[in-house]
């Protein structure tokens, strides 16, 4: 594991970025699982794709990404589920969280920016680590300037590469000086209160 002992059973998000254009596969869960996560903690595995035309759009949703973790149960009521693959990879997928003792979920993104929308997701969900497969690798630059979690990025090895994000510090600075400039007053406001003063004092002293 990379964490440190005090950390060891502390709950935990991890999100892991996928591809959702590319063939699913499990080795960054499986990476993961044995590596960052403890038992307790979720996992979010997140499709991203961009929004598709119909035909491409059937491709794409042969594979495990239309299809929810709850509707296992009434898929495999049915014979043929052992001869498709993506109930398969996510009967897989099920398998490992058990055997590990984490929480799975899945979601799909689509749209434009992906990697903007990608952040937003890894920070409203407030994820502790990000696995990137290794289809993200030409936004490394971009996730280290922007999120503050751990990070690693799966290699063609099938290794993964660790990703200096943005310091804690540097972050807790930065939501500071947000939180101190929402709570300024706007200047315009502060000048156009104090004229209204001055001439409803000057309008005063004009009364007979």
């Amino acid at each position: 594991m990379l964490e440190s002992p005090g950390s060891m059973n502390t709950p935990k998000h991890v999100l892991i970025v996928m591809d959702g254009m590319k063939e699913f596969r499990t080795e960054p869960l499986e990476w993961a699982l044995e590596n960052v996560i403890n038992a307790g903690s979720t996992v979010t595995l997140l499709g991203v794709m961009p929004w598709l035309n119909i035909p491409l759009s059937s491709k794409t949703w042969l594979d495990v990404w239309p299809v929810g973790l709850e509707e296992l149960s009434f898929f495999k009521e049915r014979n043929e589920w052992k001869s498709d693959i993506k109930y398969l990879k996510l009967q897989k997928v099920v398998d490992l969280c058990n055997k590990y003792g984490v929480f799975p979920r899945k979601k799909v993104i689509m749209g434009y920016p992906l990697r903007l929308m990608v952040v937003e997701e890894i920070t409203t969900l407030h994820a502790t680590w990000v696995v990137f497969d290794r289809h993200q690798k030409n936004d490394r630059k971009f996730y280290a300037g922007k999120l503050p979690c751990n990070m690693v990025m799966m290699n063609e090895d099938g290794e993964v590469d660790m990703i200096k994000g943005r310091s804690m510090i540097e972050n807790m600075d930065s939501a500071v000086e947000e939180s101190l400039a929402s709570s300024l007053p706007t200047p315009q406001i502060l000048i156009s209160d104090h004229l209204k003063e001055i001439l409803k004092k000057q309008a005063q002293d004009q009364d007979p």
